[in-house]
C-alpha cells in the first residue's frame, strides 16, 4: 500500500459513482421533494413525471433512494459497514463546536434566504404549515430525508472512497455529484451548493460523522421553511 491508497482503489470509486450516479438519477426524476411540492401546487419552475406524494412521503421515498440503497450496497461495493460511513458520533470534541457554530449561522442563512423571491416559488415544500402538528411533522421527515442525503454525499461516498482516492479528490467528487441532484433547482440555491457541499464535506472528514452535517443542514432547510411561512 504507497500513498494512502488501497491496492483496491481501481475497481472500488467507480462502481461507487456508477450507483451514485443511478440512485442521484432515480431521485432527480420521481422523488425529489421540491418537484413533488410543486407538483402538489399545480405547477411550477420544474414539473416532473413523478407521483403526487405528500410532502412528507416524498421525503422518506428520497431518504429510501439515496440513504438506504448506497447502506445495503457499502459491504460489496466499498468493502465497508455502514458503520464505518460516518454513522457514529465520531470526534465529536471537534463536532459540538463546529455544530454550535452552524447552527447559528445555519439561522442566519433561513433567516436571510427567506427575502429571496425565487426561494419562496419553491419553498416550503409539500403543503407545510405553521400549525404545530402539521410543522413537528414536516421537520421530522425533513431530519429523516437529510440522513438519507448526507449519507449518501458524505458517508457513502466521501468517508467511503477516501481511502482510495485521498481526501480533497473525494470530498471533490461528492460536491460534484451533489450538485447535479439540485440542477433545476433557483439560480441563488444552485450557485451555493458546491460550496456548501464541500464545508459539509469538510465537517464529515474533520469529524468522521455525518451527524454534524446533517443537523446543520436541517437547521437551514426548517429555518428557511419557518421564515418563509411566517412572512
Amino acid at each position: 500500500m504507497a500513498g494512502g491508497v488501497t491496492p483496491t482503489a481501481p475497481t472500488r470509486w467507480p462502481w461507487a459513482l456508477g450507483l451514485s450516479a443511478v440512485l442521484g438519477a432515480l431521485f432527480w426524476f420521481f422523488a425529489r421533494p421540491d418537484a413533488i411540492g410543486v407538483l402538489g401546487h399545480g405547477g411550477g419552475w420544474l414539473v416532473v413525471s413523478g407521483p403526487k406524494l405528500s410532502g412528507p412521503a416524498a421525503f422518506l421515498v428520497g431518504c429510501a433512494i439515496l440513504g438506504l440503497a448506497p447502506a445495503f450496497a457499502a459491504r460489496p461495493i466499498l468493502g465497508r459497514s455502514v458503520a464505518d460511513l460516518g454513522l457514529g458520533l465520531g470526534d465529536w470534541r471537534r463536532g459540538l463546536p463546529l455544530l454550535a457554530l452552524g447552527v447559528v449561522v445555519g439561522l442566519a442563512i433561513g433567516y436571510q434566504s427567506a427575502t429571496s423571491p425565487d426561494l419562496a416559488t419553491v419553498y416550503p415544500l409539500g403543503a407545510a404549515t405553521l400549525a404545530p402538528a402539521a410543522f413537528t411533522i414536516h421537520m421530522i421527515a425533513y431530519l429523516v430525508y437529510y440522513a438519507g442525503f448526507e449519507f449518501h454525499y458524505r458517508g457513502f461516498l466521501l468517508l467511503g472512497l477516501r481511502d482510495h482516492l485521498g481526501a480533497g479528490p473525494a470530498n471533490l467528487l461528492q460536491a460534484g455529484l451533489a450538485t447535479l441532484v439540485h440542477l433545476g433547482k433557483p439560480h441563488v440555491e444552485l450557485a451555493a451548493v458546491i460550496p456548501a457541499s464541500l464545508l459539509f464535506g469538510w465537517v464529515a472528514l474533520r469529524t468522521r460523522s455525518i451527524w454534524y452535517a446533517v443537523a446543520i443542514h436541517w437547521v437551514v432547510g426548517v429555518a428557511l421553511d419557518y421564515f418563509l411561512l411566517i412572512r
